[in-house]
């Protein structure tokens, strides 16, 4: 099974990216998820722009398909989503 979890990052100072970085790496080792960080680029190009409205937004992936996105950052929410794989 490929389970990973993608984190979205601002493309500025984000007070709760920082803070996901941060404990992210640790909770998906222990759970058994590959960590993908992604920093969001404004281009203003249509199509360019990862659909993302809240920093940092939390996708989980498994076995390549998205199966929760998570906006903002919220560690027991985390948790308890990434559990259930």
């Amino acid at each position: 099974m490929s389970k990973q979890l993608i984190l979205i990052t601002a493309p500025f100072n984000c007070g709760y990216c920082k803070t996901a970085q941060k404990e992210l790496p640790e909770i998906c080792k222990k759970q058994g998820f590959e960590l993908i960080e992604i920093e969001d680029e404004k281009t203003g190009e249509k199509g360019k722009d990862l659909p993302v409205d809240t920093y940092p937004t939390i996708l989980l992936r498994v076995n390549e398909k998205i199966t929760k996105t998570l906006s903002g950052y919220n560690k027991p929410a985390i948790i308890s989503e990434i559990k259930k794989y």
